[in-house]
């Protein structure tokens, strides 16, 4: 392998690693590559890199992220409910049904944000939530329950999810220019990106997850767990 290879490789799988625009992207290889290829001529290509060590850490170095403030907690709030509008209007629609039903038949609410998903296999009832499950769980709401809720839990963790591992935003945190980054400032990982995510299937217990949100540092019980903060985007 050439120095050339060789320095063209290493600044890839840095680059790859920041959580950046394309033109950042671009900006910070060039700059990585001109440093390297000075090194290379100077015959102190190898030193050079031991100094840099691994990828993943000369991108830390390269990762203004690192050093972003968290997001406010408002902004948040406000991205997530902008994320997740498939999902509010699902619960609205739920919501609805069942204050009709109420109204018709009597008995009481069974709506909760986020909805109680479930599985129903033969007899069994199975569901992540210690809640209600089967047709107890939301009476009469038919297709908006069996097709409506699944629909909007997959586009809330595995659609958003997915962007996140890809870009660091999505539609909500990039109008409220917010990212989601690793505690190191970097990119994160599709799996890191769906855990974050998870507390989606708790029902409304899932709110359980924000509670850290509201002293210290600002980050969910998952955002701990996970590795990944959210900060603001300039």
């Amino acid at each position: 392998m050439t120095d050339q290879q060789r320095i063209d490789d290493y600044a890839d799988e840095v680059v790859r690693r920041l959580v950046a625009s394309p033109d950042e992207r671009r900006r910070r290889r060039a700059e990585l590559v001109g440093h390297l290829t000075d090194a290379a001529e100077a015959g102190e290509l190898a030193a050079a890199l031991d100094r840099l060590g691994s990828p993943e850490s000369a991108a830390r170095s390269f990762a203004a992220e690192r050093t972003r403030p968290l997001a406010p907690t408002a902004r948040r709030f406000a991205a997530v409910a902008l994320d997740n509008l498939p999902l509010i209007g699902v619960t609205v629609a739920l919501l609805v049904v069942d204050a009709v039903r109420v109204l018709n038949e009597g008995g009481g609410f069974a709506a909760t944000f986020p909805p109680i998903p479930y599985v129903e296999i033969g007899d069994v009832c199975v569901t992540a939530a210690p809640l209600r499950c089967g047709d107890e769980a939301y009476p009469g709401a038919g297709p908006f329950r069996a097709i409506g809720v699944p629909i909007a839990l997959c586009w809330s963790i595995l659609g958003l999810g997915i962007l996140e591992s890809r870009t660091g935003t999505t539609p909500g945190k990039r109008l409220l220019r917010l990212r989601v980054v690793t505690e190191d400032g970097l990119r994160v990982t599709v799996g890191s990106a769906l855990l974050r995510r998870l507390s989606f299937l708790l029902g409304p217990l899932a709110w359980l997850d924000w509670v850290p949100l509201l002293w210290g540092d600002r980050r969910r019980l998952l955002d701990r767990v996970s590795g990944t903060k959210v900060v603001s985007d300039g």
